[in-house]
């Protein structure tokens, strides 16, 4: 042995021995892969990811036009349902009917009214009636029965008896049928005075 393997322990004499029967060649450090391979691996590898999560949301990708065509037809049924109750309270189908009120019981002879009814509003035209003292004004409801009754606004006529009112239409036609114009006193009592002036025959429905 030389000086230089004395150097070296018992145990490690064979790996040396070995070491220095390899060949330059296999000193030298591997050449490294092309770059252009690595990047196609990295291409292969992401497209390889992304096909799996395109068959993870596939599913879901189907199924969400189907949801959103649902969703509209939902909301036109809806729609439909809506403006049914609105044009006619519980399905009836008054808008655009014209009702006719008549004089009664406190009204005078020859008074009248139409009211043209709307999707959700009525407009009243009124003949005939007196002027009221101060504070006087009339009202309009909608009635069944004399305990029954829903105040829709109120309204004062012009020196020639008349006006033209937009009333919003606040109950159901088919449970109050009735039209009612009553004269009322700025007593601050919400009920009606029970003097009537005009009223309608039930609403048809």
């Amino acid at each position: 042995m030389t000086r230089r393997d004395d150097d070296i322990p018992a145990e490690l004499h064979d790996v040396a021995a070995r070491l220095r029967a390899l060949g330059p060649e296999e000193w030298e450090p591997a050449a490294p892969p092309p770059l252009r391979a690595t990047i196609a691996e990295r291409h292969a590898r992401v497209e390889r990811r992304r096909a799996g999560w395109r068959g993870r949301l596939a599913p879901r990708l189907v199924r969400r036009p189907a949801l959103a065509a649902a969703a509209a037809l939902m909301l036109v049924v809806l729609g439909v349902v809506l403006g049914a109750l609105i044009a006619g309270g519980d399905g009836s189908p008054v808008a655009g009917r014209e009702v006719a009120l008549a004089a009664v019981g406190d009204g005078p002879r020859g008074a009248r009214a139409a009211a043209r009814l709307r999707a959700s509003t009525m407009q009243l035209t009124v003949s005939g009636l007196p002027r009221v003292g101060a504070g006087g004004f009339y009202e309009v409801w909608m009635m069944r029965d004399a305990t029954h009754l829903v105040a829709l606004g109120s309204f004062r006529v012009d020196a020639d008896g008349r006006a033209r009112v937009d009333l919003p239409v606040a109950a159901s036609p088919r449970r109050f049928p009735v039209l009612d114009v009553s004269r009322e006193a700025a007593d601050g009592d919400p009920a009606h005075s029970g003097h009537s002036v005009l009223r309608s025959r039930p609403i048809d429905n």
